[in-house]
């Protein structure tokens, strides 16, 4: 048979098998520390997404300044949308 190896995945997965059988040994992201990794680990999200140190991301794969700054920007328009709001109930 094919194997693909012990690996994580960084995000949701669907499998399909279109012929025969596949088998799955999952591990909870909390045995990560027991194991063999690939790069020294920084943290594990409670979603299961695992980072490395020197490639930090938030829980959903963004990065970190990409995500800060996208956060950054959304209060910067709701900030300037209540203040337009605020000038026209004067």
């Amino acid at each position: 048979g094919v194997s693909s190896g012990l690996h994580h995945d960084y995000h949701d997965n669907l499998y399909i098998v279109l012929k025969g059988t596949k088998k799955f040994r999952l591990y909870s992201p909390h045995d990560s520390k027991w194991m063999y990794t690939r790069g020294h680990l920084a943290k594990v999200h409670s979603n299961g997404r695992i980072n490395y140190h020197g490639e930090e991301t938030t829980a959903y794969g963004a990065d970190l300044k990409a995500d800060m700054a996208a956060r950054a920007a959304k209060r910067k328009e709701d900030a300037e949308r209540m203040l337009e709001e605020a000038e026209l109930a004067v």
